[in-house]
């Protein structure tokens, strides 16, 4: 029986599919995915171990990083144009792929020939985009799919940049919009940024769709009806076949050419080098870096009246219960947004009495941050307007900054999705900058870009990894679509996971410095705040960009509550 293997080896898993048979009859006989953690060659190594290698009789690899195997190469449109046919029986079709770092939409055409259209170089319709923004309310895509399937009234939302499209997702969620009703918009503005491709007056009647994103049923059921509208006839070709067909296609390749692989020992090639610089270590520069420390307990005293701030994000929810004559922290609470601010709200506001400073007398509150509209006017409604003090984040993280040191003058603030640059002098505000539609300098490019070496890691283990890498590398200043490529680059050039992390944080500092504080000034006491400086690793990475000795609070998550509780507390 002879035997032969097609491997799909792509820049976040590794699909194999094995044909089988006599040399005029071979036929799929088993197939396997993978996550391979950025550590594809050792993953893969361990997968054949129990595939009979020596026993194949050819096999070959398209993908991303099929570069670092000593087989032949075939190109992802090729792999999938021979799978496809494969599996339609040689039918023409217009095949729609929507992989996890772009879309592309391939005609399969009478007589052998072919079309071949993709998206431009942005991450919007893209598994990848998907799965970023369903993170946000606390998903992954499959419960954010099932979530939505079948919701009648999808809320209006474009297929925009992910930044953009993040910022109109937490205002409906704001709005107190339902859960389904935004994720049913997000999948069907992800349809219709794909559907644009196609076209239908020109291109083969038959449809059908393959890639992750194609295991939705809300966005079949998209493409079932724009199929319908277009008179098209749509193939609902099984999800999970749709993921493999360029590992088939590369397996069909392998059967044409019968060259016997390299024993499993020599299949890994040694990396080909990169053309990307090497960084100094973060922990160089760590000697600049001086982190205050956390003051002593207070002391309890059920009598003292208590101010409750909230700073409501996007990605995180944090509130602190400020005693109303001393200032100090009596208690803080944080907890991930998840798309819903009232919730969060109500939560922090439960663990706040659960503890004890709850017994203290509330003489007020104080709210910042994306959600403050929604919450203080719940908390206005409740309380009365006159006990509530509502503000911008700008306020309330230079009064948070000033209450940790009156000297500060300029403040690098990088929360989860916003990152901000304040200037002050004499305790006033006099300038101010925030990113715009790019995320590239955020905490959430930190976690979206290292959790793909390192699935599940959490922050402070991140950090820890690019501490202790021996240097960095250069990974530039881009988007989350260009940063992947470059980072597929380094991976497939042998470059450690260390090494890449350590650089994710210099790219993020970098991005802000050029594109939030851009021209204008640093002074001499810089403060570093915002959830993400809990890792001293970005705090290094300023350190070593700027020169400047930074200053980090001792709860730099905290800042923007604990300074628009002040500002409550003033204002009371």
């Amino acid at each position: 029986m002879a035997r032969f293997l097609g491997i799909d080896l792509g820049a976040e898993t590794i699909k194999l599919v094995e044909l089988a048979g006599s040399p005029d009859h071979l036929r799929p006989v088993r197939r396997l995915r993978l996550e391979h953690g950025k550590e594809p060659g050792p993953v893969l190594l361990r997968a054949l171990q129990a595939w009979d290698w020596a026993g194949l009789d050819g096999a070959a690899v398209t993908g991303r990083l099929g570069r670092i195997l000593a087989l032949p190469r075939i190109p992802t449109r090729q792999a999938l144009a021979a799978g496809g046919r494969e599996q339609l029986g040689g039918r023409p079709a217009t095949l729609v792929s929507i992989g996890s770092r772009g879309f592309a939409v391939l005609e399969l055409r009478e007589g052998g020939t072919e079309a071949f259209r993709e998206n431009g170089r942005c991450a919007q319709g893209t598994g990848n985009f998907l799965q970023q923004l369903v993170g946000r309310f606390g998903l992954d895509v499959e419960q954010a799919s099932r979530l939505a399937a079948d919701e009648a009234a999808p809320a209006p939302l474009s297929g925009r940049c992910p930044v953009i499209l993040k910022t109109d997702m937490t205002h409906l969620a704001n709005k107190g919009e339902s859960r389904a009703r935004i994720l049913a918009g997000l999948l069907d503005a992800i349809a219709e940024n794909v559907q644009s491709l196609v076209k239908p007056s020109a291109c083969p009647s038959l449809l059908a769709l393959v890639g992750g994103v194609a295991q939705s049923a809300r966005v079949r059921s998209h493409f079932r009806g724009f199929a319908g509208r277009h008179g098209l006839e749509f193939h609902d070709l099984d999800p999970e076949v749709g993921l493999f067909l360029e590992a088939l296609g590369a397996a069909r390749h392998a059967a044409s050419e019968a060259l016997r692989p390299p024993p499993l020992d020599a299949l890994l090639q040694g990396p080909p080098g990169t053309a990307l610089d090497t960084l100094a270590p973060l922990s160089a520069s760590l000697s600049r870096v001086r982190r205050l420390p956390k003051p002593p307990p207070p002391q309890v005293d059920d009598t003292r009246a208590v101010v409750l701030g909230f700073d409501i994000g996007s990605t995180g929810s944090k509130a602190v219960g400020l005693d109303a004559e001393s200032l100090e922290v009596r208690w803080s609470g944080y907890l991930p947004t998840d798309g819903s601010p009232v919730a969060a709200a109500q939560q922090l506001m439960r663990d706040f009495l659960a503890g004890s400073a709850g017994r203290n007398p509330l003489r007020g509150f104080g709210v910042t941050g994306s959600g403050r509209d929604i919450v203080g006017s719940l908390l206005a409604t409740c309380f009365g307007s006159g006990s509530v003090t509502v503000l911008n984040e700008i306020a309330a993280h230079a009064a948070g900054a000033l209450a940790c040191d009156p000297r500060v003058d300029t403040i690098f603030e990088i929360g989860g999705q916003d990152a901000k640059y304040i200037r002050l002098a004499g305790g006033r505000v006099v300038d101010a900058a925030m990113n715009e539609a790019c995320s590239a300098g955020t905490g959430s490019f930190i976690e979206e870009q290292g959790r793909r070496f390192a699935p599940g890691t959490d922050a402070a283990r991140l950090g820890a990894m690019a501490l202790a890498a021996e240097g960095g590398t250069d990974l530039g200043q881009h988007c989350s679509i260009f940063m992947a490529e470059v980072m597929d680059e380094a991976v497939a050039s042998g470059v450690s996971q260390e090494r890449i992390i350590a650089g994710i944080y210099d790219s993020v500092v970098a991005n802000y410095l050029n594109r939030v504080k851009g021209s204008r000034s640093v002074g001499q006491v810089v403060f570093c705040q915002g959830m993400p400086f809990a890792a001293d690793a970005l705090a290094a990475a300023v350190a070593r960009q700027t020169g400047a000795e930074v200053i980090v609070p001792p709860e730099p998550g905290l800042m923007g509550a604990i300074g628009i509780a002040r500002l409550a507390v003033e204002e009371l």
